[in-house]
């Protein structure tokens, strides 16, 4: 489709006139007209305005296959250089990807659907698996305890770094 008849079905979908869209975008309605049937095409900056009226993205306007709201950037660099690899991949290998991605992200979904929405805090759990520790740690000195805990409150720290910097 081309990118005036783009312009005006989503003009025409959301019921504005090229009078509201000159409102809400600061375009001329008469350019509009002119943009809707081709007769000339509009600035990048003027493809802005149009697209910020409509409250689509530039992109939609542009390009084929692309979402409304428009493509949404991948913060994690090498997952996005990851992706760019597959789609060069041929298309049973793509598909054994969305189904690997699909089946994580349902674990994922489950697994925080089943957490206890008011686990206490790891110290809390930290201190009672002590106490527990402490009466089946028969053969154990206190200093061994503490040292196995001091290994185990490390660990827990290391984790939640790792997750602050996954974020």
């Amino acid at each position: 489709m081309r990118l005036g008849e783009k312009i005006k079905e989503l003009r025409k979908e959301k019921g504005f006139s090229q009078s509201f869209l000159e409102k809400r975008s600061g375009v001329n309605a008469k350019l509009l007209s002119k943009y809707e049937t081709g007769r000339i095409i509009p600035t990048a900056d003027t493809l802005k305005k149009i697209a910020e009226g409509l409250e689509i993205s530039a992109d939609y306007l542009l390009f084929d296959n692309v979402p409304k709201k428009g493509l949404s950037p991948l913060k994690d660099l090498e997952l996005f250089e990851m992706f760019k690899e597959v789609e060069h991949m041929e298309k049973e290998n793509k598909n054994m990807i969305k189904n690997l991605i699909t089946a994580v992200t349902i674990k994922n979904k489950v697994q925080e659907a089943l957490k206890p929405a008011l686990e206490p805090p790891w110290e809390e759990r930290m201190r009672k698996m002590l106490a527990k520790l402490r009466q089946g740690a028969k053969g154990y000195s206190e200093e061994e305890i503490m040292g196995i805990v001091d290994e185990a409150v490390k660990a827990v720290r290391l984790e939640e770094e790792k997750r602050a910097k996954a974020i």
